[in-house]
């Protein structure tokens, strides 16, 4: 397969040969991986997440199936990221293919000290950073600063769909190489107490192939930007033909989330072309 140059201009550069990736919602750290997944024959993994101070585990999240997908709602678990590198930094280095890191910090302060602690990981191929979604674009600029001052590594941002051009131009004028589009949008659905048969209002992240349409029109007008950056798709991605069709609309490559929890063959889409 060809090159695909994920960090354009960067001084190390991280070059893949096939254009499927693994989104942390698929992977997590990389411990519990499916049956039978060789990650080498994948472009590369995202992990997480992680964050400065960490987040602890506070049950499992609740997911409800929706029509075209489902509703995640979870406890905002993070690792810390001294924790993940010395917890799973020899596990990143046997996994044959580039291994980026998901930082979920919401300030410039934080996300510099876990970049710091990032630098211990033996084969970071780079960093990727989920914008709060209430992020202005002075705070994502100072964010993405904050990071390129620490890393050797390249950078990607992983942005909410609704301010995804205004701010990939921010983030790619402040140093980003790569811009992730997009993060899930949120929802709500609603549920009966069991106890008291109440309705519940439950709110959280959607994910599925409903949410394919929203990013692709996202991913296409970024495209139209011409921001000299890479730009990965992410978001609803569930057939096949998904897959081209992020590609054709500008994307250098894709990553796959909750497609893998159902169909783990997908890491194979397109293999053979």
């Amino acid at each position: 397969m060809p090159e695909i140059d994920l960090a354009p201009n960067h001084k190390l550069g991280l070059v893949v040969h096939n254009p499927r990736l693994l989104a942390p919602a698929a992977i997590g750290f990389g411990d519990t991986l499916p049956r039978g997944l060789n990650l080498a024959e994948l472009g590369a993994v995202v992990v997480g997440p992680v964050s400065a101070e960490g987040r602890g585990y506070s049950g499992p999240a609740t997911m409800i199936e929706i029509d075209g997908g489902v509703l995640v709602q979870d406890s905002g678990f993070s690792r810390s990221a001294r924790r993940a590198v010395a917890r799973y930094g020899a596990l990143w280095e046997g996994f044959g293919c580039p291994v980026l890191v998901h930082l979920v910090d919401a300030t410039a302060a934080d996300l510099a000290r876990s970049a710091r602690h990032l630098l211990h990981a033996p084969t970071l191929a780079g960093v990727e950073w989920s914008v709060p979604t209430a992020a202005s674009p002075a705070l994502v600029a100072a964010g993405v600063r904050a990071l390129v001052q620490v890393l050797d590594a390249p950078l990607w941002v992983k942005l909410p769909l609704e301010n995804t051009v205004l701010l990939a131009e921010q983030c790619v004028a402040a140093g980003a190489v790569g811009v992730v589009v997009g993060q899930p949008r949120l929802g709500a659905a609603v549920q009966t107490d069991r106890t008291t048969g109440a309705p519940l209002i439950i709110t959280g992240a959607l994910y599925g192939p409903a949410f394919f349409a929203a990013m692709l029109r996202v991913l296409r007008e970024t495209a139209s930007a011409q921001l000299g950056c890479a730009l990965i798709a992410c978001g609803g991605i569930h057939t096949p033909e998904h897959l081209q069709q992020a590609l054709a609309a500008g994307a250098h490559v894709v990553q796959m989330d909750t497609v893998l929890w159902s169909e783990p063959g997908a890491v194979k889409w397109g293999a053979g072309e």
